[in-house]
């Protein structure tokens, strides 16, 4: 059975999507450099602890496996970075609205299905270690009719949510959620949380086997995980039908294409569930748990792609000026400063053709040398493929054609052998300090050697590191703007005492 390239799950026969990480297989680069020189370093740890804690704002990490950096992974055990470091009021800002918006990616939702085996009633979970820390699933002493802790559970049994599925749970004007449409949205929170973090999750206090009414949420010490999820999800359809609305006062339609995938999005759906020898109902029964159907999820993705041409159509308006750019960082300059970010500090990007070095005798401590001959044999043959290049037009795009030929770096090869936004000491000495000449100038070329074979190296260009995290910053605070206004213009009433929810056993 073939195994993901991303994260080494096993696929489905003729499936490339994974059901583990939801990447394709066909269409996307492999992050996985060869053992011997797999990194854990991700360049962008001082992006997230800028973004979200200083700053303001939040964006993914982009960490990308070079595999020429210096840092090398130690054991299989999780290692989790330092900006992704579970601190009250982190777990939020990973779901700040953008993020919230854009994350529910078709590819990531249809991947994440047909993991488990289809639950009974309770929302029990498999046995197994835990960090979380569980309390009885009571209500709790405020019993506050009018918020999420209006319930100590909001689970029931399979008859109750299916009973309770077109129960209406709230309003926006004349629009209602239901029941059955709010479980779509509260397990799939769960769910791309889970796909999003993985092995990570118990550094959140999140333990995935256990009952999610039963643990303490690390956010808020007052709100159980699941009731933490619950008003992740019903915040997100309140964004979702906010912009949808406004969509539809301002005359913006569906796209096109979007519309072609809603209308065979049930089909779709069957050909999944054939892939894991199940129905359509089992599917949804098991990812959806109880009370959802294909009418249920076919709104949760209805909705969600009438608002997007709007949220794409307003964030493109988001162009900062220089001066919108040196106000932001002026305003956070102390705080970037914390995080060893200045107006000296440089990112660079740069192409590279790896040759690596062949042969060589190891030892019985696994330390492997090489002789002078094989050295110059890679040496060699790194030359020749400079001199190839440099007999044609001696451009950019023939270098990323000729990575994309002869590299023998997976991490970089599909992308011309492209590592962009690298910081100073993220790879090795001297892969680095070629880079980081101070004389380097967009253009050059030359040949490096490093313990894994020789580089061809094609120098792309400089850019400060403050502009670029000053400018996803500026822009996802405009973002968070946009759309706290159009929720505060479209003001969201619930029931909490009307909502139920069926079960997932996430810890099959």
């Amino acid at each position: 059975m073939e195994k993901c390239k991303f994260c080494q799950a096993e696929l489905a026969e003729n499936d490339t999507v994974c059901p583990n990480c939801g990447k394709d297989n066909a269409t996307e680069q492999a992050e996985s450099a060869p053992e011997a020189v797999q990194s854990v370093a991700a360049e962008e740890a001082q992006a997230q602890e800028v973004t979200s804690d200083s700053a303001g704002a939040n964006e993914e990490s982009e960490a990308t496996a070079a595999p020429v950096e210096d840092a090398q992974q130690d054991s299989q055990e999780p290692q989790i970075q330092e900006g992704l470091k579970a601190t009250p009021g982190k777990i939020a800002l990973m779901a700040a609205a953008v993020v919230v918006l854009l994350a529910v990616l078709i590819a990531l939702i249809v991947a994440g299905l047909g993991q488990k085996e289809p639950a009974d009633s309770a929302e029990t979970g498999a046995t197994g270690a835990t960090t979380a820390e569980t309390v009885p699933a009571t209500v709790p002493a405020d019993g506050n009719p009018e918020d999420v802790t209006c319930k100590g559970t909001y689970t029931v049994t399979d008859a109750e949510a299916k009973d309770n599925q077109q129960t209406v749970v709230a309003t926006i004007g004349e629009r209602q959620l239901t029941n059955g449409q709010l479980q779509v949205y509260y397990w799939m929170e769960v769910q791309s949380f889970l796909n999003t973090y993985g092995a990570y999750a118990p550094y959140f206090g999140l333990d995935y086997t256990k009952p999610l009414d039963t643990q303490i949420s690390m956010e808020d010490e007052n709100l159980t995980w699941q009731q933490f999820f619950l008003q992740r999800a019903l915040n997100n359809w309140q964004q979702v039908q906010a912009m949808s609305m406004e969509a539809a006062i301002n005359g913006v339609q569906i796209n096109p294409e979007d519309q072609e995938y809603l209308d065979t999005l049930q089909q779709q759906m069957e050909e999944v569930a054939k892939g894991y020898d199940m129905t359509l109902d089992e599917l949804l029964l098991t990812n959806l748990g109880p009370g959802a159907g294909m009418e249920e999820y076919h709104y949760f993705q209805e909705q969600y792609l009438r608002g997007l041409p709007y949220f794409q159509q307003e964030t493109a308006k988001m162009v900062p000026t220089e001066a919108d750019l040196e106000a932001f960082f002026t305003e956070h300059e102390q705080d970037y400063a914390n995080n060893g970010i200045t107006k000296d500090s440089m990112f660079v990007d740069v192409r590279h053709i790896l040759v690596q070095i062949t042969g060589g005798t190891t030892d019985e401590e696994g330390n492997t040398t090489y002789t002078d001959e094989e050295w110059a044999a890679c040496e060699e043959k790194a030359q020749a493929i400079l001199d190839e290049w440099l007999a044609g037009d001696k451009t950019e795009d023939s270098f990323a054609a000729l990575a994309t030929e002869k590299s023998e770096d997976p991490g970089s090869q599909a992308n011309g052998g492209l590592y962009e936004r690298v910081t100073e000491g993220q790879m090795v000495a001297p892969f680095n300090d070629w880079c980081f000449d101070t004389s380097r100038k967009t253009g050059d070329y030359g040949l490096v050697k490093t313990d894994y074979g020789y580089h061809v190296m094609y120098f792309v260009d400089t850019q400060p590191q403050w502009k670029y995290y000053a400018e996803n910053a500026w822009v996802t605070e405009q973002t968070n703007n946009l759309i706290d206004n159009l929720v505060e213009k479209n003001p969201m009433e619930v029931v909490y005492e009307n909502i139920t929810l069926g079960n997932v056993n996430l810890g099959a």
